[in-house]
């Protein structure tokens, strides 16, 4: 299945990365990953993303949504930093210009759990959110081989 990925920037992003397999939440139509404020519009998934790809940037193993900073890991290893709050969509440690931000994205659906992101927040208590959020961040550097991250605090 492919699926969109564009940024909204301000940290309103999912985290994608090569070989995860977690929930997702996709718009209704199911073209494109949600963003925004949590709301009872998308559609939860658990699917593995098998490979994202940019017209302008090539492969990408992954694209890090936390902070005022995004993290996109690119195939060829290299990696850029682009400003998600005070110029979203400025790169910031290099002199590559991006004129279009949507990524495609191809993944494996395993499962439609029939939840919205709203509906599965509901469910978790805070402590569940909280090693959720640590699990998947390790999980994010074992997959992009990091032993540490600036995003992972």
């Amino acid at each position: 299945m492919i699926v969109k990925w564009e940024p909204q920037w301000y940290e309103l992003d999912q985290s994608i990365v090569v070989g995860d397999v977690d929930f997702f939440y996709l718009a209704k139509d199911n073209h494109y990953f949600a963003n925004g404020f949590a709301d009872n519009k998308d559609c939860e998934v658990k699917a593995k993303i098998l490979n994202i790809r940019h017209s302008e940037l090539g492969d990408v193993k992954g694209i890090i949504t936390i902070g005022l900073s995004y993290t996109i890991y690119l195939g060829d290893g290299s990696v850029i930093t682009v400003n998600a709050e005070e110029a979203p969509g400025e790169i910031e440690n290099s002199k590559l210009v991006v004129t279009d931000w949507t990524f495609i994205v191809q993944i494996s659906l395993i499962e439609q759990t029939g939840l919205s992101s709203v509906e599965r927040l509901k469910m978790l208590s805070f402590n569940e959110k909280k090693a959720y959020r640590q699990e998947r961040n390790q999980r994010y550097k074992a997959l992009l081989g990091l032993e540490e991250a600036e995003w992972d605090s």
